[in-house]
């Protein structure tokens, strides 16, 4: 910077206050809008990454969503990626089959904790007490209430197991002796034993025509490929309608993303916001940087009509000028940057009142000083 230059900012305070308090200002709210609409982005990412999509197996009015009784074809839509697209989105498939032990105990089959209200402490089951093997065995082992577990006393379990509707016509009218090992209880009372399902697909071969299950669902494994999902799913799914007449072997797939969607549609409508708001703090900091450089060379013509007179050339006097109009305004902008963490849009914000300030300064310089001369006679 020029010393000529130094003496004129120092002169004129209330050119280069303006200046200052409005690149400041605009410097802050660019800073503020990226770094908001950076804060909303990775919000974007953990509502994906974080909700948890349940995808549930229906009737195909979308009313029932046990006592299915849909064959193992249905299990393998969402399990086998060999023959299905679909479980290439899935993820933790929810699956049970109940059989009945004794003819009125309920004997439910679970691919997982989350199956049955009674494991699930979230519902009031609270904490249970075994190996999460327990899911993946398809051994005779079982899970029961802790008043049972504790009255056992290390024994088994002995009773008949039969298919709940053995007096379908379709389903074969057969019990089976069965002796299941305690593997471990949920807390309170209750009667309802639970065998993992491999354990229960085994005993249905037996006991009734084949692996039927009962309810079926799962969560979806990439939040953001929903649509992927539904796609895949229509291939063996059918569209739920509610006016429909309830079909044998027809099913739906409900995907239940409500609460996921309002989020995601609140989040983006906050960084097209953000979006919408940065180019026009951009724009202003380029309006301001014209007008305030007019203003501030407007009544500047004596002056450098006398500097180029006196033998400065046309490049040192707008270099002085430009000293003169960007010094103040540069720190400005440099603190807002600093102080935001953001010094992209700091720079950006001081680029473009830079470049109004030369377009102005040109005009002002440009002028030869015997026009200007003239012009003040």
């Amino acid at each position: 910077m020029s010393p000529f230059a130094l003496k004129r900012i120092l002169r004129a305070p209330g050119k280069q206050t303006v200046a200052l308090l409005v690149c400041a200002f605009l410097a802050a709210t660019a800073c503020y809008l990226s770094a908001y609409r950076q804060r909303q982005a990775q919000s974007l990412s953990n509502a994906y990454d974080s909700a948890e999509v349940l995808c549930v197996v229906t009737d195909v009015t979308g009313t029932q969503a046990d006592n299915l009784r849909m064959g193992y074809g249905a299990v393998s839509a969402v399990t086998d990626e060999r023959f299905y697209r679909l479980p290439a989105y899935v993820k933790e498939p929810r699956i049970t089959k109940n059989l009945l032990w004794n003819d009125s105990v309920p004997l439910i089959a679970v691919t997982r904790q989350e199956c049955a209200d009674r494991l699930d402490p979230a519902r009031g089951g609270g904490v249970t007490l075994f190996s999460e093997d327990f899911f993946e065995s398809d051994e005779d082992i079982c899970l029961i209430s802790e008043e049972a577990y504790l009255a056992l006393s290390g024994g088994t379990v002995s009773g008949m197991v039969r298919d709940p509707r053995a007096n379908h016509q379709f389903v074969k009218e057969t019990s089976i002796r069965v002796d299941l090992t305690p593997a471990g209880y949920y807390r309170g009372t209750g009667e309802e034993i639970f065998i993992p399902f491999q354990t229960g697909m085994r005993l249905c071969e037996t006991v009734s025509d084949g692996g039927k299950v009962d309810a079926l669902s799962f969560l979806a494994k990439d939040n953001t490929k929903l649509d992927e999902l539904r796609e895949a799913a229509s291939e063996v799914f059918d569209a739920v309608d509610p006016y429909a007449e309830a079909r044998t072997h027809s099913f739906a797939l409900t995907v239940h993303d409500g609460d996921l969607k309002t989020t995601v549609a609140a989040i983006e409508s906050n960084i097209r916001r953000a979006g919408y708001l940065i180019p026009i703090t951009f724009a202003l900091a380029l309006a301001a940087g014209l007008l305030l450089g007019f203003i501030a060379t407007r009544n500047e013509s004596n002056t450098y009509a006398l500097m180029r007179s006196v033998g400065m050339t046309k490049r040192r006097l707008i270099l002085a000028a430009l000293s003169e109009q960007l010094t103040l305004p540069l720190a400005a902008c440099g603190i807002a940057g600093a102080a935001f963490r953001a010094p992209i849009p700091a720079v950006a914000v001081f680029l473009l009142y830079a470049l109004g300030c030369t377009v102005a300064v040109l005009r002002a310089a440009s002028v030869s000083p015997t026009k200007l001369l003239r012009e003040q006679e």
